[in-house]
């Protein structure tokens, strides 16, 4: 893994994705690297003094700049990018994390909800610039409705340029004419969709409450606590 630093930057732009849901990018110091799916700390400015948040990565390391997507939720932090203009600079801690690719896993299945998308979309933005997958990828993305799938288009283009990887949306509140799955990510789904679920390992990531109710359906599932790679948005940082 690169080793941890501290270093300034700057916002370049901030791209709206879905509704209440943003992407900010940074300028990239050349000098630094990261691996696909890691975390990092960022400091930025407010009246109210400086805040600080953790955030994955949504950008890969093959683009040339760091981005992190998140949703406004109206929080002081939220309010505090939201105000932030080109050329603002902000502080970041990286790289941080061991949510990545590992070596020797063959099929990899991701149980993600909403903006736990990110490290994921990092994973696959890397592979599809790199033109190639070495394993099998399952993606399990659940979210409320159609209009709010972070990425979705991009999605849909990583599996049309890579085989091997497929994604599997679950949709909580969908609208009349969806034919997918219905509901949240349940063991019946996943054992749907996987042939062999015994045989992956499994990539969760979300808020605790979507990491814990994942790791149930794992339990039901009977997955052995050594084929799972967790990463619980809104854990303190370490």
């Amino acid at each position: 893994m690169a080793a941890r630093i501290t270093f300034t930057t700057r916002l370049a732009e901030s791209v709206p994705r879905t509704p209440g849901t943003v992407s900010f990018r940074f300028e990239k110091p050349k000098s630094f690297t990261y691996k696909a799916g890691q975390w990092f700390i960022l400091t930025v400015p407010s009246a109210e003094g400086p805040q600080v948040h953790r955030f994955t990565f949504s950008s890969a390391p093959t683009e040339p700049f760091l981005e992190f997507t998140t949703r406004m939720s109206g929080s002081t932090f939220k309010n505090a990018l939201l105000e932030m203009v080109p050329g603002t600079e902000v502080e970041m801690e990286a790289p941080i994390g061991k949510f990545v690719l590992r070596d020797g896993v063959e099929r990899m299945a991701c149980l993600i909800g909403g903006v736990g998308v990110t490290p994921v979309r990092s994973i696959l933005r890397s592979l599809a610039d790199a033109g190639a997958c070495d394993r099998k990828i399952v993606v399990f993305f659940g979210n409320v409705a159609e209009d709010g799938i972070t990425f979705k288009e991009e999605l849909e283009a990583i599996q049309a340029q890579l085989p091997d990887v497929r994604v599997v949306h679950v949709l909580s509140r969908p609208g009349d004419d969806w034919s997918g799955h219905r509901g949240r990510i349940r063991a019946e789904i996943v054992d749907g969709e996987l042939a062999d679920p015994g045989e992956w390992t499994y990539y969760v990531c979300g808020p605790p409450p979507m990491v814990e109710s994942m790791q149930e359906v794992l339990e039901k599932l009977k997955i052995p606590r050594t084929q799972v790679v967790l990463e619980k948005f809104g854990a303190p940082p370490a």
